[in-house]
């Protein structure tokens, strides 16, 4: 830990508070990301806390809201930690001041507004606010919240980014909890007084420590300590903080910034960490998520690696991890085998694919799509082998790939590791399967086998049920019940308007055997029993069995 910091206890109206610097959220951090959870979490412990010491009670109590990091650039401070919190507070008491002025309290109003969020200053002629947020926020954020809402306010702005709806959505919730206390109490004057009494335990009596310091990197080195120790913020977020420090150039901060837009976009907020590991895994092999963020700085350290170069390295295989998990391809058969990936959720395989597409060989990338998907059908999904060992093997072959760009011995190691045809076959026969989506997907490749070359396209994914012919819900159960439900076997496919036809009848009555005719062979076929049990059952998965080895098999 360094010394050149100080650590001070301050509460929120402290922080916020005119007297103190202004509080800037620098471009690179991340955007407003609290989603409603979250605000619930803090509306809730104040409202606990509140409760758990009415009326002067709370005098000498506080809440501890956890650490803050700062950087003291002598005329404002830059939050490196906290961002969210503060945010959260500042939009919690817009609607203080707000409801402060809707019961004609103006002067508590006015002050709320001018102490903690905002006030004119009359050399520049312009609203001078307490806290700024990043690049993408700063302005939805001051419309929104910041700037009172007076008789010059004009329309609330348009949420154009994920984040500026959070923001919108966190006010929302704010008021609507507001609205909620309302209903309970008689007069404005006692409406005013709880009002009052939320701005006083929020702004008193919360607190946190900021742990602040002069130099960059030695505040940066205390966010990085209180990340490793599960306080502070996210590998991302310290990669990127970590890529912007190196760099001395403003214009090249500001292209990585850019690129960061474009590696956070990816899919979901949550998607980016994995994202980053699997880009670091395909390239170093396996490492822990607990571990990113170190194993990368020491590889950025060591060996010099220029912030800016490795930026765009990201943000260029970022665009195409998004494609992938997105099952995007102009490729119609690739785009078909990484809905598969998909299908199977197959995270595991997602490392060796980015470093497929770091070698331009479409073909060679589609036979290793293939075969990566049957390694998984059969370890994975059939035989139930352990998934540590497998993670192991496939994390090194992307490592591998990516460095010796060999398709073919890749392909060659993974038909090697795969269960035999004769174990996968064996374990096929009395496999279950309870997740959805995988046994879907099970099905469908064998109702395309068993339409070897007709041209009859099986429905999109979405719009295809899957169906227990012995049902969950069964009320005259069968021996074994838990373990036939989930039995191959026991599962067909049907088009969502079918299913409804069928809901809560036989499946096999002759009365129903109309709907079945001319649907999925595998629903078809199922004419032929008059009866079901677990012999047919275990009859029909035995049939099915005998196909799966060439269906999941390998190619060259």
């Amino acid at each position: 830990m360094p010394n050149k910091y100080t650590s001070e206890k301050k509460t929120i109206g402290q922080l916020l508070s005119r007297v103190s610097y202004p509080l800037v959220v620098p471009g690179f951090q991340r955007d407003f990301s609290w989603n409603i959870n979250l605000i619930a979490t803090f509306w809730e412990d104040l409202i606990s806390f509140s409760a758990q010491y009415p009326d002067n009670n709370i005098s000498k109590q506080e809440y501890f809201l956890g650490p803050i990091v700062l950087i003291d650039r002598q005329n404002k401070y830059e939050i490196l930690d906290g961002q969210q919190r503060l945010a959260t507070a500042t939009i919690l008491l817009s609607v203080i001041r707000d409801a402060l002025k809707q019961f004609k309290n103006s002067d508590a109003s006015t002050r709320t507004q001018e102490k903690y969020i905002g006030s004119y200053d009359d050399y520049k002629e312009a609203d001078t606010f307490y806290l700024t947020l990043n690049h993408y926020d700063k302005d939805f954020f001051k419309r929104d919240i910041q700037e009172k809402r007076d008789s010059a306010y004009y329309n609330e702005p348009t949420p154009k980014l994920a984040s500026h709806k959070l923001i919108r959505k966190a006010r929302n919730f704010f008021l609507e909890k507001f609205g909620e206390k309302y209903t309970g109490l008689n007069s404005d004057k006692e409406k005013v007084t709880w009002v009052k009494r939320i701005q006083k335990v929020l702004t008193d009596h919360i607190s946190v420590v900021a742990v602040t310091s002069e130099d960059e990197d030695n505040a940066a080195t205390v966010f990085e300590t209180l990340n490793d120790r599960g306080i502070g913020l996210s590998a991302p977020d310290l990669l990127r903080n970590l890529l912007l420090r190196r760099i001395k150039g403003e214009k090249e901060k500001e292209e990585i910034i850019e690129c960061w837009k474009d590696i956070l976009e990816i899919n979901e907020g949550s998607k980016v960490e994995d994202f980053l590991r699997h880009f670091w895994i395909s390239r170093a092999g396996d490492v822990k998520t607990r571990s990113l963020y170190r194993e990368m700085k020491k590889h950025i350290i060591e060996k010099r690696v220029n912030s800016l170069s490795f930026t765009r390295e990201l943000q260029k295989e970022a665009l195409i991890y998004n494609d992938i998990i997105n099952g995007e391809s102009e490729d119609a058969e690739t785009k078909t085998l990484l809905a598969e990936v998909l299908s199977l959720n197959a995270k595991l395989l997602l490392p060796i694919i980015l470093s497929s597409y770091m070698i331009n060989n479409l073909d060679k990338r589609r036979k290793l799509l293939h075969n990566l998907i049957s390694l998984f059908v059969r370890y994975n999904i059939i035989v139930g082998l352990d998934n540590s060992k497998l993670e192991t093997f496939l994390f090194e072959a992307a490592k591998n790939l990516r460095k010796y760009k060999n398709f073919d011995s890749r392909n060659n190691k993974i038909k090697k590791y795969a269960p035999s045809d004769h174990d996968f076959r064996k374990a096929f026969k009395t496999a279950e399967i309870t997740r959805h989506a995988s046994a879907r997907y099970i099905l469908t490749k064998i109702e395309y086998k068993k339409r070897l070359s007709e041209n009859i396209k099986i429905e999109e994914a979405s719009k295809v049920n899957l169906e227990h012919i012995y049902p969950r819900g069964a009320i005259t159960r069968l021996p074994n019940h838990d373990q036939l439900v989930y039995r191959i076997g026991n599962l067909t496919l049907l088009s969502k308007p079918l299913n409804k036809k069928l809901k809560n009848k036989d499946f096999l009555s002759k009365k129903e055997s109309a709907y079945v005719k001319s649907e999925f062979i595998i629903t078809n076929e199922l004419k032929k029993y008059r009866t079901w049990n677990q012999k047919k059952i275990e009859k029909r998965q035995k049939e099915f069995s005998e196909l799966v080895n060439t269906i999941w098999n390998f190619i060259k």
